[in-house]
């Protein structure tokens, strides 16, 4: 294990922390009581911690009323904040795409009872930095908090270090007799404690038992789930003179007034469901007659008790009783079963009146049951563990210029700037490497690359870009023709590179062949 002395690291100082594992060193990690843990029984998550600038209503209003919001939220619409991400592999350049029900929490960690999760966590945060896992089991070095005596290596993972935390799913962290098929705790990280909650460096384990357990870890008898964290944020101006009170530090600044701190403090609150207020967290949809089952955990200080209340629906607490309120105290986890059955819109929200009146509230919507139902219904299923995926696509080779129109989504990172980067695509065996014609364009060989959510100079504002590639002339019209006739099934297989600075997405788009004759038609299965 490398240290570094606290003096050279101004955060480490302030907090009192010795970095627990060094940048440029080897992975200390991995182990399980000193032993790798069997492959076999094994699911490996790769983690890192990464600066954003995070904006709590995304929307630009509050989406259940016609009124103004908060004028402190007005003047200052996002915050420096520092997440975890989730990457394909240990070479951290394929972003896994976020859901966007989970807002700022992080990704979901699953398994069943009787495995491991093995965690390769890389900070790319500003200082050391962990992750602590809630109701598993797990040796020191892989605790992930740190306080003094003797802290475990990877208590303190230093900017650019990498360590694998290693935690098992034994009997006691998953369900018992009684308990729904799956239970959630907490994972999040632990130097300091508060401050790193406030950044958001917080998400959700997943624990499902193995009689009521999918291949791939989900629980049989749900259709689909939901994540929520309710946290109170605090945004308030730093009032660094007030660290000083009480310490030996010469010539320390003048504090504010008390009173002047606590309006301050009250100004700066951002109480938020999953990192977004206001009705701004999207995704929060289901279609009637599924088994919806919530995850819902509160963190905080003492002004983070939460009442949780659906309108519209009743559920299930913890498999014992119907309500329509959950009570969350900070660091509770709590499951609610939910049948869905009451299409519309409604609304789910703190029911703590502050709370509520300042923006913790959230809509969820229960479709027709005769509508398609919404895509990604698990949490961390490994399907869903993908840097590109396909939206729509729409193939026809008949007389018009353009065969074939593919909108997709695939993971970026803010501020990645199209026009000095522009994509090279590898598709029914074509590769084409674009070049840019304006600030969200790029062409080449029958191929124009259309970007959406970029700036006015053309600079990506999100974690992921929306894009549709358009294929024109006779060369795309021969390959996709082939790739498209092929199927024997009706179903094509194309496989699709794209290469994005220095991460390389692979997929492959999947068409449903609607015609052959006389022109073929298909669209994405």
């Amino acid at each position: 294990m490398v240290v570094r002395d606290a003096a050279s690291c101004p955060w480490c100082q302030r907090f009192g922390i010795k970095e627990t594992v060094a940048a440029g060193t080897p992975d200390p990690g991995g182990l399980y009581f000193g032993k790798p843990p069997p492959p076999e029984k094994t699911r490996r998550y790769y983690i890192a911690a990464e600066p954003t600038v995070w904006t709590w209503v995304l929307q630009g209003k509050d989406t259940s009323k016609s009124l103004p919001l908060p004028p402190p939220l007005v003047e200052n619409p996002a915050s420096g904040k520092v997440r975890y991400a989730q990457y394909t592999d240990a070479t951290f350049t394929q972003r896994v795409l976020d859901n966007p029900r989970l807002g700022l929490t992080g990704p979901v960690l699953r398994g069943v009872v009787g495995e491991y999760l093995a965690v390769t966590f890389l900070n790319n945060g500003p200082h050391p930095l962990s992750m602590h896992p809630h109701g598993v089991r797990y040796d020191k070095d892989s605790e992930g908090a740190y306080y003094e005596p003797g802290p475990g290596k990877g208590a303190a993972v230093a900017a650019g270090a990498t360590f694998t935390y290693v935690w098992h799913l034994d009997a006691a962290s998953g369900p018992q007799p009684g308990e729904p098929s799956s239970k959630c705790w907490f994972y999040h990280s632990h130097c300091t404690g508060e401050e790193e909650l406030n950044y958001g460096l917080a998400g959700f384990i997943i624990v499902t038992d193995p009689g009521r357990a999918r291949p791939d870890g989900t629980p049989s008898d749900v259709d689909r789930e939901m994540a929520t964290l309710f946290y109170m944020f605090d945004e308030a101006p730093e009032d660094e003179a007030l660290e000083y009170i009480g310490r030996n530090v010469p010539n320390p600044p003048k504090p504010r007034p008390f009173v002047q701190t606590l309006e301050l403090q009250e100004l700066g609150v951002r109480p938020a469901i999953n990192g977004l207020l206001f009705g701004n967290l999207t995704g929060l949809e289901m279609r009637k007659g599924e088994r919806v089952r919530w995850y819902l955990g509160g963190l905080g200080e003492e002004n983070g008790m939460h009442t949780v209340h659906w309108h519209g629906a009743r559920v299930r607490e913890d498999g014992r009783r119907m309500v329509d309120v959950i009570t969350l105290l900070p660091g509770e986890t709590k499951i609610a079963d939910q049948a869905a059955e009451n299409p519309g819109t409604w609304q789910l929200h703190c029911h703590v009146s502050d709370h509520m009146m300042e923006g913790m509230f959230a809509n969820f919507t229960v479709l027709p049951k005769t509508t398609p139902a919404p895509p990604v219904p698990f949490l961390a299923a490994a399907a869903d563990r993908i840097s590109l995926r396909w939206l729509s696509a729409e193939v026809k080779t008949d007389d018009t210029p353009t065969v074939a129109t593919l909108r997709g989504v695939v993971s970026a990172y803010r501020g990645f700037f199209l026009r000095n980067t522009p994509p090279t695509v590898t598709l029914a065996g074509r590769t084409v490497t674009l070049k840019s014609t304006a600030r969200d364009e790029a062409r080449g060989d029958g191929m124009l690359w259309k970007a959406a959510g970029l700036s006015t100079p053309g600079v990506l504002l999100a974690d992921s870009m929306d894009f549709t590639l358009t294929l024109e002339g006779p060369e795309w019209l021969s390959a996709l023709d082939a790739a498209c006739r092929s199927a024997a099934s009706g179903a094509a297989e194309v496989p699709v590179q794209i290469v994005l600075g220095n991460a390389t997405h692979k997929s492959t788009l999947r068409l449903r062949v609607k015609s052959r004759a006389p022109v073929l038609r298909a669209q994405l299965e």
